[in-house]
């Protein structure tokens, strides 16, 4: 019986040897998990700030050519810098990529613009809510020119701005 429980010893210390063999065993997928977890995190701030780029660069261009394309195009005369504006009320916060006034046969106009890379009909749909706030909060009274400036847009997209009365200005004209 000695024997036995010697033979049961050693079976033990087997069985515990393997089982912290199988517990380091699964510590490193646990941590290629969270350094996969942490890639992921870097790779979507980076994607967001390269989309950032992208878009801020359309504004640029497009506040730089859009006085004199407005003009031409819709009769509008800017007659205030075209700036990218932050709103704040009721502890919130809203950015407008384009925002200025100009006159259109002598009648103020409040002119304001996003500019999407692609553009959709949630981002028509996001800049109506963004104008109802503002006039809500008072920041835009009265008559005013709204318009998306976009690389490319699906047909449907183009025509669902037009039917919300909302302008397409596409990239290659700014």
């Amino acid at each position: 019986t000695e024997q036995r429980v010697n033979e049961l010893a050693e079976a033990q210390k087997r069985t515990e040897q393997r089982v912290n063999e199988l517990a380091e065993a699964q510590k490193r997928p646990e941590q290629e998990i969270k350094e996969l977890a942490r890639g992921l995190k870097e790779t979507r701030e980076m994607v967001g700030n390269l989309s950032d780029t992208v878009g801020y660069s359309l504004e640029d261009r497009a506040m730089k050519s859009l006085p004199s394309l407005l003009k031409e195009r819709y009769g509008i005369e800017v007659t205030e810098r075209l700036i990218r504006r932050y709103v704040k009320y009721d502890s919130k916060f809203d950015e407008i990529n384009i925002f200025g006034k100009g006159k259109k046969d002598s009648r103020e106009v409040y002119i304001i613009g996003e500019a999407k890379s692609r553009l959709s009909k949630g981002n028509v749909d996001d800049l109506l809510k963004l104008v109802q706030r503002l006039e809500r909060h008072g920041v835009i009274k009265g008559e005013r020119f709204l318009f998306m400036v976009t690389y490319t847009a699906r047909p449907e997209s183009e025509e669902y701005a037009l039917s919300k009365g909302v302008e397409v200005i596409w990239s290659y004209d700014v």
